[in-house]
This record gives structure tokens, C-alpha cells and sequence, in this order.
């Protein structure tokens, strides 16, 4: 922090640099205007480097500090400008207390726990497009992400590269102009490997400049896959995901589902849950802060996840608790505990749950990922139907 006050003091143009006290972060008063820089991205991407390498990145941050705000674009220019990017799908959310509803980020929902945002590609760094840019600009969200998508289609695919062939071919994408993951998102990028690799397309992004392509032909390379999504995103200060990617039929992007019952399916359906488990989590935090702040008595319940005695298969869970106003994450099972602090509980799955119990239960269109309150109390001829349903977690099947 002390080298970023040093070189922000060196600007003539600075007028005052204050600490924050809540977080790791800087006021800046820079040409009569107020302004936030959040150090908690600087320091991951410096904190390694050498001295002087470290300095020329610091006073790049500080360049993207200055330039030009999207707020004095004209739509003609920013359309030209625009790229869709993968995010995770809590990504930005801690700021949501602190932001108008003007100010959200535009974004839509893509594959399970990512989001597709847009920003704004200018030179020295990338800008997240908010709602307030959309009524400036006088275009609808549509418009947005037909004109990012647009020009997604033109970006080069120099850097699609075969990486090596080792249990079949694998490829990489190193175009290094920090859209690799993007390309995922354009249709029919993914499914355009088949032929090149053995089986289905595979990808794997486990952060945001990461994206490998091999096939599902042979399993020791979906275990390598594997592998690498998961080692990648546990190291990386910007991860994405450690699940995998394929296509179906229609070609496009979807989990990956490796077939059978064996030790490799159950380790990619980990990483599936890894990331619900992480983004659950993610959530979690921020509803509390955000009901703490707004004092609101709304429980915001856990997503757990154990592994089945026989076999280690992994399964998500939740616990419903009828005596709760809630919001419940969607889980493979749901302990459900009928009597206010009792300890009688009892395990149904979650599609049981919906179908038996649904009036008890109300989307959150609002949320994601997905999440549901529980607007009511469940009668006793309902729990009786849901004890009637209950399964262990060692016989749950998947649907």
C-alpha cells in the first residue's frame, strides 16, 4: 500500500490519498474528482513480482485509474468497444450493499454458478458495463449483448494452439489479450473441436485467462483434466471454476457429465459441486451483511455437501428447519426438521421436496445462484407426505 500512496502522491494532479478503515482500499481525490481504488487485485498480481516489474504494473492500474469513464462515450463508439466476459456467478456481489440499482453490472445467466457480464475493452484495462451506461446509451440489454457478441466474432484465434498429446490431444488457448475464456461463449467455438480431439470436446477454465480443450475419449485424460481445473482454480487469485465443460447435441456449452459410477465420475461431479459449494458460500456472506445492514430477519441457509460411505459419490444438502423464514439453496437433499429446535430430522430429495412441499416454497428470481424462501409452513398431512419420501443419503439416486 505504501508504494501505491507514493507514486499516487508524486501526481501533481492528486489532491488528498486517505486510507480506508473498512477495507483494504484508497480515497482518492484526483483534478477535483472522489474516487475509490480497491487494492485487494493489485496486491495478488504484484505481490511475486520483482521490484521494477511491480512498479510498472502499480502505475498501470493508476492509467486505468485516469482514462476516459464509459460515462462519456457515445453509444456509436462503445458499441465497438464492448465483449462479453465469464465471471463467477457472486462476482461483484460483496459491493452490493454499497451500489444504487443504477450501478449493477449487466449480466445474464449462462452455465450454473457463472455469469456472462460485459465490459467495455478500453486500453488500459477492462470496465464493467453498469445499468446507468444502458439508459446513457438509450439501448436495451439485447442490444448490448448482440453488439459484444458481434465483435467477440471478430477477435483473432491466434493462440489456439495443440498444447500435446499425451492420452490424445489437447489444445490451449493463449491469444493473451485476456478474452480466452470468452471465446467459450461464442457458439459453436467449443463444439468446433470435435474431430480434433478424441470423444466429446472437454474444456476446462479455472480462471480467466485459462481455457484447455481435450476430449472425453480416453479417461486419463478427463483425469488430467481434472486435474489441472482442480489445481488451477485452488491457486489462482482470479478462478473461475474447477468443473468441466462440454456440448450437447445442439453444440452448446454444458456441464460435463463424465458416464458410469466409478472413482472419475464421482471426482467430476466434485468439481461441480466445488463450485456450488463456493459460490453458496459467497452468497451466504454477502446476504448477511446485507440483511445485518438493513436489519432484516431472513436466515440464509448453508449448501453442504458429504460423500456417500460406499462409494464417495458427492452429494449437496441443505437444511430446511420450519420454523425459519429461509432462503434454501437447491441441493441434491434437504434435512428436513418439522418442530421448532427439535432434533427430528430426516432427509428427502430435493425434486421430492419440490413436488411435494412447492406452495411452501417461492423462487427468488432475483438470485443467483438459485435460491428459494420459504413462505410457508409446511401442514401435517404435507410432512407426512415428505417423511413418506424420505431417503438416506447412502440410497440417494441421482434423477
Amino acid at each position: 500500500m505504501r508504494q501505491v500512496e507514493a507514486l499516487l502522491r508524486a501526481d501533481p494532479a492528486v489532491e488528498q490519498v486517505e486510507r480506508r478503515t473498512q477495507d483494504y482500499g484508497l480515497d482518492i481525490t484526483r483534478a477535483g474528482s472522489k474516487g475509490t481504488f480497491f487494492l485487494d487485485n493489485l496486491y495478488a498480481d504484484t505481490r511475486e513480482l520483482p521490484p521494477e516489474e511491480r512498479v510498472q504494473l502499480i502505475q498501470r492500474y493508476l492509467r486505468a485509474l485516469w482514462q476516459e469513464s464509459p460515462d462519456t462515450l457515445p453509444w456509436e463508439q462503445a458499441r465497438e468497444l464492448l465483449l462479453p466476459v465469464l465471471r463467477a456467478s457472486t462476482f461483484g456481489m460483496s459491493l452490493m450493499k454499497k451500489a444504487e440499482a443504477d450501478r449493477e453490472m449487466v449480466g445474464r445467466r449462462t452455465l450454473p454458478f457463472l455469469r456472462e457480464l460485459l465490459v467495455l475493452d478500453l486500453p488500459e484495462s477492462a470496465m464493467f458495463v453498469q445499468r446507468r451506461h444502458l439508459e446513457t446509451w438509450g439501448v436495451s440489454e439485447d442490444d448490448a449483448f448482440t453488439a459484444a457478441h458481434a465483435n467477440l466474432a471478430r477477435l483473432p484465434d491466434e493462440g489456439v494452439e495443440l498444447y500435446d498429446e499425451e492420452h490424445g490431444p489437447l489444445w490451449t488457448v493463449e491469444t493473451r489479450d485476456t478474452y480466452e475464456t470468452s471465446r467459450l461463449l461464442r457458439p459453436g467455438f467449443l463444439a468446433s473441436f470435435a474431430g480434433r480431439v478424441e470423444g466429446r470436446p472437454v474444456a476446462i477454465l479455472p480462471e480467466r485467462s485459462t481455457l484447455l480443450i481435450g476430449g472425453d475419449a480416453r479417461p486419463e485424460l478427463v483425469a488430467r483434466l481434472s486435474e489441472s481445473a482442480e489445481r488451477e482454480y485452488a491457486a489462482a487469485s482470479r478462478c473461475l471454476t474447477p468443473a468441466l465443460y462440454t456440448v450437447d447435441d445442439a453444440g452448446r456449452v454444458v456441464p460435463y457429465v463424465h458416464p458410469g459410477q466409478d472413482a472419475l465420475a464421482h471426482r467430476v461431479r466434485l468439481a461441480h459441486v466445488r463450485l456450488a459449494l463456493a459460490e453458496y458460500n459467497s452468497q451466504k456472506e454477502a446476504l448477511d451483511a446485507l440483511h445485518q445492514e438493513q436489519e432484516v430477519d431472513l436466515f440464509v441457509a448453508s449448501y453442504s455437501a458429504t460423500a456417500r460411505k460406499r462409494d464417495e459419490f458427492p452429494i449437496s444438502w441443505c437444511v430446511w428447519s420450519h420454523d425459519v423464514d429461509a432462503l434454501l439453496p437447491e441441493a441434491d437433499m434437504v434435512a428436513v426438521s418439522p418442530e421448532a429446535g427439535g432434533e427430528d430430522f430426516f432427509t428427502v430429495p430435493w425434486r421430492e421436496v419440490r413436488r411435494i412441499a412447492g406452495d411452501c416454497l417461492t423462487p427468488v428470481p432475483e438470485l443467483w445462484p438459485p435460491r428459494y424462501r420459504t413462505t410457508a409452513k409446511p401442514t401435517p398431512e404435507v410432512v407426512e407426505q415428505l417423511r413418506a419420501a424420505q431417503v438416506t443419503f447412502e440410497d440417494f439416486q441421482e434423477p
